[in-house]
């Protein structure tokens, strides 16, 4: 993993005062960069695009009508170990501000000195609570999570534990749908943070996040900060503006790419006296430190300007334009019987037998009660198969269903299920009865058994991805293998989010007629990051086995940085290995599979270092003994003139130990199962004992059995 550095953060906390108005979005953009550095070119073409976007906007502007208006739905994460704190009236009094400031409505517009008022802007946008979810049900658009009393949240990297309810927080709703805003406790004295489109930052990841203290303008709002112009001015970041310094602190040299601002220096703290001059302008009028993306107090905060707006607009309608045709402020028309699907939960991807049992998930999105409903379902253009659902559900709750069993040829599958007559009568709204799923029952396949990627389809036939995050995952290379012309890789270089995990499984594999099994693949790695660093969490690249369809998995191989990579120097561009650096490795199976049918799952766990290739993957097996499976235990050499060694064709359960005697009696050596091997196997040494007669004796829980054996020289 490319570690975020967080000097510039620990410097900026120390140099700053509590009482000071701190906005995290430029120091969380830094870290990404830092811990990403091919972010930077991603945010320079973004900037770019926007510079000209908005110059694009003021000729249209300027011969074309207003734009029109747009609201926007919002929803509001409360996040805090008191969720009651931030009321509801409160984010009402926060909305009211954004509509306001955002049309320049507010009653405080007219303190804009005189020579800038020509220059105010109207966004012409407009925020409201939502009025429906993603699944299209009834809200008010508000979310609360309870967290661990005295619970902060980091603003590194554009603070993404608040984002996340594995990780304490709250799930954002779909960004292309909803303005999402985490209200939370923020560590460091910040007041916000913006994780803005367009940036590199995950989509589920985007938004705003602000200190509860200084959301709104009532309730549990401080001193200060209660207006609520942070999220006025951490909304303006969502939309692409830039402090009004630029973040240079103080150099002159950058600028906040919008032409009506006048230069600034640096940042504005409590309510300056007009005019203010700095190093940057230092004749009248000054700079505009009443502009919302300053750090003035909230009372000092007035206006955005016409440039400001025309790079909002142009973001609005290019970046993030799904948000002006979301229908989230449409309130949901709901009906006394309603009986939807939200999803189908199995079968989905690859099924390992013939019979598949569907698991759906039935929501009563009715006003009513739900006591029983019929279930269909079809496999391609098969018959139906009915099921009839009794219960008792109560409005907006679902419950999972497990359907009849069909039994299904190997093949490729659409399963699409649907219900019918909630409650006997009608259903009220048709378009989401339904729910559907695909999913495939492969040929198994035999050993031996090998895969080179050299076929264009990919996964290969009778293979699967498991990719959670449907982001980076396997993928064939068609240019570049050991020996080939093609392998599987991830690219984990361009991999942003750590710690993904994302499989390549192998079809079942039945080793029927073998007793042992070995998995033989090549493997090329490099990391970004020095080899030699301590502590970094790097990419890993593990095969487990698992003999129930990846419900469990066995890991019998792991490796990671230095002890994976076949580069041995750090790369800042993507690896492409060269015939040289590749590796054969190996792994004994046997133990895993406990002679059952079986799949091998490759895993890469990403920490955003650098390129993983696998090729000609060869898994064979080999047959033991046949006097092994009859007598079960054999003592071999025999006659030895050393090494002596008992093997097992399975490790008997009721085993307690191993004893070498010679023939007098006298106890030479004693082992216990757990000496036995992945092999089934343990070791004793005669080396240095004399030739002659000796006794193998196997103990058991209610049994024994020796077995004599002969040293020769």
């Amino acid at each position: 993993m490319r570690t975020a550095i967080t000097i510039l953060f620990t410097i900026c906390c120390c140099l700053t005062v509590t009482a000071q108005r701190k906005c995290g979005t430029a120091v969380a953009l830094q870290q990404q960069i830092k811990a990403h550095p091919q972010l930077q070119q991603l945010i320079a073409g973004h900037e770019h695009n926007m510079i000209q976007g908005q110059q694009r906007q003021r000729l249209r502007a300027q011969i074309e009508a207003l734009p029109r208006q747009v609201t926007i739905p919002v929803v509001v994460h409360v996040v805090l170990d008191d969720t009651s704190a931030v009321t509801h009236a409160q984010i009402l009094s926060q909305l009211a501000v954004l509509n306001q400031d955002y049309n320049a409505a507010n009653t405080d517009i007219s303190q804009v000195p005189a020579v800038w008022q020509s220059l105010i802007g109207n966004t012409r946008i407009n925020f409201c609570l939502a009025q429906r979810t993603p699944d299209n049900e009834p809200t008010n658009g508000i979310v609360k999570v309870k967290t661990a009393t005295g619970k902060s949240f980091s603003i590194s990297n554009g603070s993404p534990d608040v984002k996340y309810n594995s990780t304490g927080g709250s799930d954002a709703w779909d960004t292309h749908r909803y303005l999402n805003i985490w209200v939370t406790r923020l560590s460091g004295n910040f007041l916000g943070v913006a994780a803005p489109p367009g940036n590199g930052y995950p989509q589920e990841q985007e938004g705003v996040v602000v200190q509860y203290t200084g959301f709104g303008t009532t309730g549990s709002v401080g001193g200060t900060y209660n207006l609520g112009r942070t999220t006025t001015h951490e909304i303006g970041h969502f939309f692409g503006l830039k402090h009004i310094w630029a973040d240079d602190s103080g150099g002159c040299t950058d600028d906040d790419g919008i032409a009506d601002t006048p230069l600034q220096g640096d940042n504005s703290f409590g309510c300056p006296t007009f005019p203010k001059l700095d190093n940057c302008t230092n004749k009248a009028p000054g700079i505009m430190f009443m502009n919302y993306m300053d750090y003035s107090d909230d009372r000092c905060m007035h206006l955005f300007t016409a440039g400001q707006v025309d790079r909002m607009r142009y973001v609005l309608e290019n970046t993030v334009a799904s948000l002006m045709t979301s229908d989230g402020c449409t309130p949901v028309q709901q009906y006394p019987a309603d009986a939807a699907l939200m999803a189908v939960t199995a079968p989905t991807g690859k099924v390992c037998g013939p019979a598949i049992q569907p698991v759906v998930t039935l929501r009563n999105k009715g006003s009513q009660p739900l006591t029983r409903t019929d279930i269909y379902y079809r496999l391609n253009n098969g018959p139906l198969v009915t099921y009839r659902w009794t219960g008792q559900l109560a409005p907006l709750t679902s419950t999972t269903v497990t359907l009849p069993v069909s039994n299904i040829p190997i093949g490729s599958y659409h399963l699409k299920a649907y219900t019918q007559s909630p409650n006997g009568t009608t259903d009220g709204n048709v378009a989401n009865d339904s729910a559907s799923t695909r999913f495939h029952y492969d040929a198994e396949a035999k050993l031996p058994f090998a895969e080179g990627f050299e076929a264009d389809s990919f996964p290969p036939p009778g293979w699967d991805l498991y990719n959670p995050d449907r982001s980076f995952t396997w993928e064939r290379n068609r240019e570049v293998g050991h020996n080939s012309h093609a392998s599987a890789l991830v690219r984990n270089l361009g991999y942003n989010v750590n710690d993904q995990t994302d499989d390549l499984l192998t079809p079942v594999i039945n080793p029927q007629g073998y007793d042992s099994v070995f998995l033989f693949f090549d493997v090329a790695a490099a990391v970004y990051s020095d080899p030699r660093d301590i502590g970094n969490a790097w990419d890993t690249l593990q095969i487990l086995v698992t003999t129930d369809c990846r419900q469990t998995g066995k890991m019998v191989y792991r490796k990671w940085g230095p002890n994976l990579i076949t580069h041995p120097d750090p790369l800042t561009t993507e690896f492409v290995p060269t015939a040289r650096e590749w590796r054969r490795d190996s792994v004994d199976l046997t133990a895993a599979i406990h002679k059952g049918k079986f799949q091998v799952a490759f895993r890469n766990i990403s920490n955003s270092e650098n390129n993983i290739y696998i090729d000609n993957i060869n898994i064979v097996g080999k047959m033991i003994n046949p006097l092994l499976r009859e007598a079960e235990v054999l003592v071999t050499p025999n006659p030895t003139d050393g090494l002596v060694w008992v093997t097992f064709f399975d490790i008997p359960a009721d085993l307690l130990q191993v004893s070498l005697y010679n023939s007098t009696g006298q106890l030479i050596a004693s082992q216990p199962p757990a000496s036995i091997n992945s092999s089934n196997r343990m070791t004793f040494n005669l080396v240095n004992e004399p030739n002659g007669v000796y006794f193998v004796k196997l103990i058991y829980r209610n049994r024994a059995n020796t077995i004599k054996l002969m040293k020769v020289r």
